[in-house]
């Protein structure tokens, strides 16, 4: 089977690195200079202290057609309304896998006119230290769920399962986008304003209380049918990931645009079209778009 996969960011990677073995694997990159460097040197993958280098094929996404089985979109969200533009680049792929963070990409789905459209949550750990090298920091999950049609090629990884890869197929997207939701929206401004490890949230009474707060209104508008499951899986990954710093934080660091758009500016609209009050919502997506004006104007 051949598969795409577009974006050459961290996730993009770790795929290509897990998966190049078993299928024909293209990775389409935005910069011609990353797909370069994959051809000639090769992925660059790390683990436990542990690396090898394997070699995938790499193009540059504007100068390449497109005519896999299966394509994942491993980009940003923010970057999703450009390649929407060109959707017709993708028109003819039968199942397009979608894995972004937040659901502010959702009315996008509809410029796409794939037959299958599935849609992901990635949660493994995953750090890109330059445009070949990839460390695998925390092994976890992808879980699928169908949005349009049907599962169609991604059924293949998950009659192949990997112990170190796993892919679990859902039965509802919005509940488990929503989910997936709630602990980015929990976690990543938080440790994004405060400069604190994921870990931390949990050890300071006073940063746990505040988790609480920002939970209980996210729950609001989100209403999850088992609130105290909901909080035990944010409280869950917050210590499985307890050494890592949050990629909102990450981003503010190195003067990237984060993902606040995506994660808390979709429950802040939610809540309008349902009359209910985000303030906590409010307060920390402004804080964020403030930290990252002030890294933009820093660089």
């Amino acid at each position: 089977m051949k598969l795409g996969i577009v974006g050459g960011g961290a996730v993009g990677l770790l795929i290509a690195a897990y998966l190049h073995r078993m299928y024909d694997v293209t990775l389409y990159t935005r910069r011609q200079s990353q797909a370069d460097l994959l051809n000639k040197s090769g992925l660059r993958w790390i683990k436990d202290g542990k690396e090898k280098t394997f070699f995938v094929k790499a193009k540059h996404i504007e100068q390449s057609e497109i005519d896999d089985d299966v394509v994942f979109i491993t980009v940003k969200q923010y970057d999703l309304p450009k390649l929407a533009l060109s959707a017709n680049k993708l028109q003819n792929i039968p199942t397009i896998i979608f894995l972004q963070n937040g659901m502010g990409h959702l009315p996008l789905l509809n410029q796409f006119c794939n037959q299958n459209i599935v849609l992901g949550v990635v949660e493994h750990g995953a750090l890109k230290y330059d445009d070949r090298t990839v460390e695998h920091t925390g092994e976890g999950k992808i879980s699928l769920a169908v949005w349009k049609g049907e599962i169609g090629g991604a059924q293949c990884f998950i009659e192949q399962p990997s112990s170190h890869f796993p892919f679990l197929l859902k039965k509802d997207w919005y509940e488990m986008l929503a989910m997936k939701l709630a602990i980015n929206a929990v976690i990543n401004p938080l440790t994004a304003l405060l400069r604190v490890r994921n870990g931390q949230l949990l050890e300071v009474n006073e940063y746990r209380s505040m988790m609480r707060l920002l939970f209980d209104e996210i729950q609001g508008v989100l209403s999850f049918p088992n609130e105290q499951q909901a909080w035990d899986n944010i409280v869950h990954v917050c210590k499985k990931t307890a050494n890592n710093r949050s990629s909102m934080l990450k981003d503010i660091e190195q003067g990237r645009q984060t993902e606040i758009d995506a994660i808390l500016g979709y429950i802040i609209e939610k809540g309008k079209s349902m009359n209910k009050q985000t303030p906590l919502c409010e307060f920390l997506l402004h804080a964020v778009k403030g930290m990252e004006r002030r890294g933009s104007e820093n660089e």
